[in-house]
């Protein structure tokens, strides 16, 4: 019997493959929502992004999640802004 394999995603702030557990689901529901999905199964346009602070705050400076959702963030976009902050920053590599 094969190994199941594990479901990969895209992380839009960094463009880093990882394991769809690994990362938080941003979605566009039908009704035009922008709504952060912990559960990752609500309907409607997903994207993916680290639980890592500095990948949100690429993906919303440079547009990559309204580019990914395709739509315009408007309000929703303090509410992400807001858990951003709630996220660790990336630990320093390599730093002396």
């Amino acid at each position: 019997m094969a190994a199941k394999s594990i479901p990969q995603r895209t992380c839009v702030g960094c463009f880093q493959v990882r394991p769809k557990r690994e990362m938080v689901r941003i979605v566009r529901t039908p009704e035009g929502n922008i709504e952060i999905d912990p559960t990752g199964k609500k309907n409607g346009r997903g994207a993916y992004l680290h639980r890592d602070r500095s990948c949100w705050e690429t993906a919303l400076e440079k547009n990559r999640l309204e580019y990914a959702l395709k739509t315009p963030l408007g309000e929703a976009q303090a509410m992400l802004l807001d858990f951003a902050q709630s996220l660790p920053e990336p630990e320093a590599v390599g730093a002396s």
